[in-house]
Formats: C-alpha cells, sequence, structure tokens
C-alpha cells in the first residue's frame, strides 16, 4: 500500500526509513530511493545496515530559492514522481521510498490529488512497500498508513485511512 511516514526535521523519519531499508536489504530484497532533494547520506545508510549493492538511489535536485523561476520546484517534484512511477511499474523491488522531506509544502500542495491515487493503483496487487517520507500528510491513501513522528523519534499518531 501507499503508505506515509511524516514528521519534522529532527523527529525521526530519516532514522526510520533507513532502518526500514536496512531490514529489506537484509532479506534480499532490491530496495529504491528517489530523493528528491539529493539529501540521502550514503555513509549514514551504510552504517545503519543498508545493502547499497541492493539499493537504487534516483537524485533528484530541489532549487530552494527558486526566484523569478517559481515552476523550477514544481517540475523537480514531477521529475521525482515519474521517477517513482517508472520504479514502480517496473516491479520487483521490496521496498520503494519517495523522499519528498523539506521539499517547499506549496510545490506539494500544487501537486493534483489523482497523483497519490495513480501511485496507489500502481502498487495495488504487488509485494512492494511504497513509502512517501515528508513533513505532513500527503496522499492520505484509502488503505495506506500514516505515521506521524514528533521531536525526540515518539510516534505521535498511526493510522489507516478508510475510503
Amino acid at each position: 500500500q501507499l503508505s506515509e511516514l511524516v514528521g519534522p526535521r529532527s523527529s525521526g523519519r530519516t532514522s526510520l526509513i533507513l532502518q526500514m531499508l536496512a531490514a529489506s536489504t537484509a532479506r534480499g530484497e532490491i530496495v529504491a530511493l528517489v530523493d528528491t532533494l539529493d539529501m540521502f547520506d550514503v555513509e549514514s545508510a551504510a552504517s545503519a545496515g543498508v545493502d547499497l549493492d541492493r539499493l537504487l538511489w534516483i537524485r533528484g535536485h530541489l532549487v530552494t530559492s527558486p526566484g523569478f523561476c517559481h515552476d523550477t520546484n514544481q517540475r523537480a517534484l514531477e521529475q521525482a514522481l515519474r521517477a517513482l512511477a517508472l520504479v514502480l511499474q517496473a516491479g520487483h523491488f521490496g521496498l520503494v521510498a519517495l523522499d519528498v522531506a523539506d521539499a517547499p509544502a506549496a510545490a506539494l500542495r500544487r501537486l493534483p490529488f489523482t497523483t497519490w491515487l495513480r501511485l496507489q493503483r500502481m502498487i495495488e496487487g504487488s509485494q512492494t512497500i511504497c513509502v512517501l517520507v515528508g513533513c505532513e500528510p500527503m496522499a492520505r491513501s484509502p488503505a495506506g498508513l500514516t505515521v506521524q513522528l514528533g521531536k525526540n523519534a515518539r510516534v505521535i499518531r498511526a493510522r489507516r485511512h478508510h475510503g
């Protein structure tokens, strides 16, 4: 299902996704990370136990101060979502994560809700776990799980969405 791991900076979301990637690669699965902001730290991942030989890392770039090019961030997000869709369509991944943490909230809000529905349909019936990592809930998938983390890595709320 399409699930979410959300929380502010320093809430533990990166540590948790690294642990998920490590557990998946330890089981021999191939995993993918679509890193919208190109903030993935390879050394931290290796220290967390992620088998880097089993990781497809798709690096993106988001402009934090686009100036007059306000659509630059939107294009970067759309490219990350296209990459995510291609990975999901390819199949054979145990875990696929889209990291949009620290992306401008306005750019995320401009994405149409149908984006998340389309992604949900892509993974229905597959064995792939797809996790969106961000600061706030995005997809509100009817069957997915939202885990909202707070400071000091406490779970504030974990809820299933209902249609």
